[in-house]
């Protein structure tokens, strides 16, 4: 590679980028001005927001206790408040209707009790309310005790919760009351002699402990690093397109491609524009959004919020951490949309791929603000949430907790930016990629298209729809029938049957035969040599003890809930109830051996056969495999799981290899779980291979182990080594010559 060309690149499209309007627009003038504009309106809006005073109609005050007092002067005794604005609450009342609304509510009360047409008393009560444009009654009633002649005093609070000046003055009134009436019984409590702490027992306060810097810090963590990333993405995406699809367009692209650089220069130098335009992007909003904040701060009395909540000044060094996660965060997004961009036909095709885009990226970025989201090893291997989590503890000076996670967040960042440069290299060094030629889409029109041009093995769409069409059809199967607790074997049985057929065996049957002219082909469902089907059964026993740790690892790394383990216990005792071994084995590993393998290893591996590159279509069954499977701890074993499968079914180009393999996984784990002592010491072989610290769940010897694990892989270079010869298929465009017909040809 020649950096000189990079260069060279690299000033020619920032040149052009600085031309258009719309992407200096975009990238420089918006920030600007967007955040101010919003500050302006936050000040304005703030005049319409404010607080309003609430009326609240007393009825019945003179049987209020009088030590201590809840009024003064027809007003409530500012001791009261507690911080409560007092011309927020304005103490109304109206001494020829009083009696009137007392009978009501006495006889709200009667009905309430016996609970019969108290619908109607609450109707008149709102209709007396509305009239007088009272948003809160509050009504005191007293009565006597036959008994002991004592008096007790009864409130009742009548509110609308569809009215939120209702609800407000409900709020203020209520806590107002509490503090009140606990001051009565204080009271009432010292002049019978009654020690207090009799009644109140143990006293529990709670206390703060953290500064206002670290509660902003706090704050400010969950919010700057997504809006830093955020733009990042928006700020990359635009560039890409008008690089990329915009000069397909204006007729450009061919005049750089004939250009003396190379394919790689030319991709290398539009990801530096792209990712330059990113990072400008994202730096202008925050730039502008700080120095709008601290205007719109200072104009709202230096900080935002009330009290601990106060929204105040960011620290100063989470600019310094933002800077230093902006580069990889902008190349990687930089990279993504570059290879989108150079997919798209058009601009306004390319547009379209953002949707997406968002759609993957957000729930990785929203991961890292819930309340419970900390970072550990499990969070710190998950691309962008890693990153996020780890700038939310720098930002709140969190250096000692994050620094054992440092290493894993840089290795998987570092390893996506690598995965996405290699993409828009591969894309730009692709002909059927940088030449799609532009076309009009119709529903009729496709229909017609899939339905006339069917060949004998699915197309790459073909696939990557049956792989979408199991995703959701599992999705909403799985809420169904989860809604329902299984209570029997039966019950896990007739779920299983029914996840598996409708979400994996129906759909690809039904596609191959529809959208396929052959539809045994697509599916794999031809024979293969018995050598091949043995060594998938050798290949599955050899490498299930390093599967089996590969699976231990993902659960210390991604423990499972607690309700998910107690679930799981329940299942088990509902599979003890099988009627034998057999059918645990036919239902849990034959079962989803056989219709999992005829989607992901049928239909959607030998699509995806089509991008002309074995391993990335067995990388993207493998995903969509993982992806199948509910639980992330399941959906991480099965995807390295699909990639065996893959490799299988490439090399075999059958299925039956691939169903003996997982079939034979499957029943080896359902079998260990059913290992006991007897059945370990009464073999003569079980006793080398397997052995229990405890007595209870048994494990395999590492020596043993790792030379199974050997095998395993020796039998997979094996697979490679011999492959299965692929069948001529004669089509339309080149059909079989025959000999007879050409020297008639030529006699004549």
């Amino acid at each position: 590679m020649i950096w000189a060309n990079v260069k060279l690149i690299f000033q020619r499209e920032t040149r052009d980028q600085l031309r258009d309007r719309r992407t200096l627009f975009t990238i420089a003038i918006m920030p600007l001005i967007l955040y101010p504009l919003m500050g302006m309106a936050m000040l304005q809006m703030a005049q319409f927001t404010r607080e309003h005073p609430t009326r609240v109609w007393l009825v019945g005050a003179d049987n209020l206790p009088t030590d201590p007092a809840l009024l003064v002067d027809g007003k409530l005794d500012p001791q009261w408040l507690a911080g409560e604005r007092a011309d927020m609450l304005e103490i109304c009342s109206s001494e020829e209707q009083d009696e009137k609304f007392h009978d009501l509510v006495k006889q709200f009360h009667e009905e309430k009790s016996l609970q019969d047409g108290s619908e109607i008393v609450d109707q008149m009560i709102d209709r007396q309310m509305k009239q007088r444009n009272i948003d809160l009654a509050i009504v005191i009633t007293q009565q006597r005790d036959k008994a002991n002649s004592d008096t007790s005093q009864s409130i009742y609070l009548f509110h609308n919760s569809a009215s939120d000046r209702s609800k407000i003055a409900t709020e203020r009134l209520y806590k107002i009351l509490s503090r009140w009436k606990s001051k009565v019984v204080d009271h009432a409590l010292a002049d019978n002699g009654v020690p207090l702490s009799l009644v109140h027992g143990i006293k529990i306060s709670g206390t703060d402990i953290a500064n206002t810097t670290n509660r902003r810090a706090a704050t400010w963590s969950k919010i700057l690093p997504f809006i830093v990333i955020i733009w990042a993405l928006t700020g990359a995406f635009y560039p890409a397109i008008d690089l990329c699809a915009g000069e397909k367009e204006r007729g450009t692209f061919e005049t750089l491609l004939s250009s003396p650089a190379g394919r790689n220069e030319i991709a290398i130098g539009k990801l530096l524009t792209v990712m330059s335009f990113s990072m400008v992007t994202s730096l202008l909003n925050l730039v502008s959004m700080a120095f709008t904040g601290l205007f719109v701060v200072s104009r709202m009395g230096g900080a935002i919020g009330m009290g601990s909540n106060a929204l105040g000044i960011p620290p100063l060094s989470s600019l310094l951490w933002l800077l230093l996660a902006l580069i990889p965060i902008s190349a990687l997004f930089s990279a993504i949309a570059l290879a989108a961009a150079a997919f798209a036909r058009s601009s306004k095709e390319g547009q379209y791929y953002l949707i997406p885009l968002m759609m993957i990226s957000m729930p990785l970025m929203m991961v890292p603000m819930l309340p419970g989201a900390t970072l550990d090893l499990g969070t710190s291997l998950i691309p962008v949430s890693g990153l996020m989590l780890l700038l939310r503890s720098l930002i709140e000076g969190q250096y000692a907790e994050v620094l054992p996670y440092v290493a894993p967040v840089c290795m998987v960042t570092l390893t996506c930016c690598y995965l996405a440069i290699r993409w828009v290299v591969y894309q730009f060094n692709s002909e059927s990629v940088l030449f799609r030629a532009s076309e009009k889409f119709g529903v009729g029109a496709w229909l017609q298209h899939v339905m006339r041009e069917r060949h004998d093995l699915p197309s790459v769409g073909n696939a990557l729809l049956l792989g979408v069409l199991v995703l959701v059809l599992g999705f909403f199967i799985r809420l169904a029938v989860q809604a329902q607790t299984p209570t029997s074997w039966f019950d896990i049985v007739k779920v299983t049957m029914v996840v598996l057929i409708a979400t994996a065996g129906v759909p690809a049957v039904l596609m191959a035969m529809i959208l396929t002219r052959n539809p045994l082909k697509s599916l794999r469902l031809r024979t293969c040599t018995v050598p091949a089907a043995c060594a998938a059964v050798l290949a599955a026993l050899c490498l299930h003890p390093v599967l089996t740790w590969f699976t231990a690892a993902v659960m210390y790394v991604y423990p499972p809930a607690a309700d998910m383990s107690q679930f799981g216990e329940y299942l088990n005792g509902l599979i003890a109830q099988a009627p034998g071994l057999w059918a645990v084995v036919l239902v849990i590993a034959v079962a989803p051996a056989v219709f999992e393998e005829l989607a992901f290893r049928g239909f959607i591996l030998s699509g995806l056969e089509g991008l002309r590159n074995r391993w990335q279509a067995i990388l993207i069954s493998a995903i969509l495999f993982g992806l199948a499977h509910a639980a992330i701890q399941q959906s991480i074993v099965t995807f390295v799981v699909g990639m065996v499968l893959g490799v299988i079914a490439v090399e075999t180009r059958s299925l039956i290899p691939c169903v003996l393999y997982h079939a034979t996984h499957n029943s080896i784990t359902v079998l260990l779980s059913k290992v006991d002592t007897a059945t370990v010491e009464n073999s003569p072989i079980l006793p080398w291979f397997l052995y229990s610290s405890d007595g209870v769940a048994y494990q395999y010897s590492l020596i043993p182990a790792l030379i199974a694990t050997a095998v395993g892989f020796l039998l997979l270079v094996w697979f490679v080594r011999n492959p299965a010869k692929i069948e001529e298929v004669a089509t339309d465009k080149e059909l079989p010559v025959d000999p007879t017909a050409i020297l008639h040809q030529a006699h004549s």
